[in-house]
């Protein structure tokens, strides 16, 4: 806390801080005369005229713009938006709202209207000509608003009008890029040309929202430093007019606010609900992306790195966040005790880097060094062309759940080929049920595909399925047998489903109920023979990758 005296002091400097910063900006070139004020009024207005030259920008900024985004070129881009004529209406749409000037924002306005639409067409047309199409990342950046996007454009109506006002243009370059007007009207033609709906409108929406805050910081500057209503004989309609256009461009303001803060608050949450489904200090999130609608969280994208792979992430992140939102979590795992070369996440690299020896570049070899100081290889064998099969063993206590999703991650890290990781034998989850039912819920679902994948890596055709209930006070009742063995089928019918064949049904139910009858509401599957021996444990040398 600060001492009195220090408070003091404090505000004082926050004072002469301002005071300096208003002297600054009325001083300089800043109009002081009505003959000065009139004459950026004219300049303004000459720049957000419509003739053939700023058809000709417009189609040329357009064009670059949209060629920019299908290489995922900034530089390209940055180009466009400093030939990019877009500017200049807007700053007449803003100066006619200070001046509450129907006529000259309805000029401005339809110099604007104009020159998107070109923009938009030439964009489409360059876009349905070009053999790219890939949505990339330049692309991806401008398919909605962002709270950044919305300072950005503020910050640069501002900026923009005060050049103009005040005749400085050494930074009007700097204005032209960061506004960035032209590249989401480019987007917009792209999506148009390729079907993408949502893409374009997305890009549209954003463009709304640079124009409506640009114009809002024009008009701010624009009253402050005197330029005020005109004086002259006006209609009231086109004050009504005027004032309806703005509401009107004022909704997509309105929408973008309303999705920012809604989309800034589910972040949060999201991330807290990963953070919260690893080991404290044994996750870094390298990468988010949180889609939010009414309803909540959506869909949800993200890149962590651990040193510890949890199975039940996705699970557990669903779970916390409510409203079933699909969750894919990729899980990069770091080798323990190596030191991190990038603590931005480039686990895999920082694993090569931390070797002696060069990374590999076949999948085998690449399958190894992910897995190196996480488990042990066994064996790896290319069954065919495509195919990879590895039998391995996590360093840790696992369970078959961390070998799923480790042959997931390292699925994602090999696409080339299709992987098969065979775990070592464990035991079988039990599927657990409701008190006198013996319907399958999405838990027992997910824990039956689980023993599905396991009985395919270990080469297991067929199981022995029980089921078992809870007896009544006095003994077993007829409804406690068909419980039981109803449990038994519905276990039974859906491993069939999956693909295992030869199953045994059994059902049990003991003479005495335990003190806590939920122990007996499962059903528990068991293998029928194991892999022969030369299945198991086959690695010949034609087929075994050296390490």
């Amino acid at each position: 806390m600060l001492s009195a005296p220090a408070t003091l002091r404090l505000r004082a400097r926050f004072r002469l801080a301002l005071a300096q910063t208003r002297r600054l900006l009325s001083e300089g070139a800043a109009p002081h005369t009505d003959a000065d004020r009139l004459q950026i009024e004219a300049e303004i207005a000459q720049g957000a005229r419509i003739s053939g030259g700023y058809f000709a920008l417009l189609f040329c900024s357009c064009g670059i713009a949209a060629l920019g985004l299908l290489q995922s070129s900034a530089a390209v881009v940055i180009g466009a938006m400093l030939i990019s004529p877009l500017m200049g209406p807007i700053m007449g749409m803003g100066m006619g709202v200070a001046r509450l000037d129907a006529r000259a924002f309805e000029r401005a306005a339809v110099a604007l209207a104009l020159g998107a639409a070109v923009s938009v067409a030439a964009s489409a047309l360059i876009v349905w000509a070009s053999p790219l199409k890939d949505v990339t990342p330049e692309i991806l950046a401008r398919t909605r608003p962002t709270l950044l996007d919305l300072v950005v454009a503020i910050l640069s109506g501002i900026v923009g009008a005060y050049v103009l006002i005040t005749k400085r243009p050494g930074v009007v370059a700097g204005v032209a890029i960061a506004t960035a007007l032209m590249p989401p009207l480019a987007v917009v033609g792209y999506g148009l040309a390729t079907g993408a709906w949502n893409m374009a409108g997305g890009a549209f929406l954003l463009f709304l929202t640079n124009v409506v805050a640009i114009l809002g910081a024009v008009f701010a500057v624009a009253r402050r430093y005197g330029f005020q209503p005109v004086v002259r004989g006006r209609r009231r309609w086109e004050e009504m007019a005027l004032v309806a256009t703005l509401l009107l461009l004022s909704l997509p303001l309105a929408v973008s606010l309303r999705d920012i803060v809604v989309e800034a608050r589910e972040t949060a949450r999201v991330r807290g609900a990963i953070e919260a489904a690893f080991e404290p200090g044994e996750q870094h999130i390298t990468d988010l992306q949180v889609r939010a609608g009414g309803a909540g969280v959506e869909q949800v994208r993200a890149v962590v790195v651990t040193g510890r792979f949890q199975a039940r992430a996705e699970q557990q992140v669903a779970e916390t966040l409510g409203g079933g939102p699909d969750v894919q979590i990729e899980q990069v795992l770091t080798a323990d005790g190596l030191p991190r070369a990038d603590p931005s996440g480039g686990a895999l690299a920082n694993r090569a880097l931390a070797t002696s020896r060069p990374l590999r570049t076949t999948p085998e070899q690449k399958l190894r060094d992910m897995l190196t100081g996480v488990g042990v290889v066994e064996a790896i064998r290319a069954q065919e062309a495509g195919r990879l099969s590895a039998a391995v063993r996590l360093n840790r206590p696992a369970t078959l759940d961390d070998y799923a999703a480790l042959e997931a991650a390292a699925q994602r890290f090999l696409p080339e080929v299709d992987l098969e990781l065979t775990p070592p034998f464990l035991d079988l989850p039990v599927i657990a049920f409701d008190e006198g039912r013996s319907s399958l819920d999405a838990a027992a679902e997910r824990r039956l595909a689980l023993i599905a994948w396991a009985f395919a890596r270990w080469n297991i055709q067929g199981a022995e399925v029980v089921g078992s209930a809870s007896p009544g006070p006095r003994g077993p009742r007829p409804r406690d047998f068909r419980v039981a063995e109803a449990r038994a089928q519905a276990v039974a019918d859906r491993l069939e489903a999956l693909g295992v064949r030869d199953i045994e049904i059994r059902s049990e139910t003991p003479a005495v109920s335990p003190q806590d009858p939920s122990a007996l509401w499962f059903a528990a599957v068991r293998p029928l023979g194991l892999p022969a021996a030369s299945d198991a444990a086959e690695t010949t040398a034609a087929d075994e990758v050296a390490p």
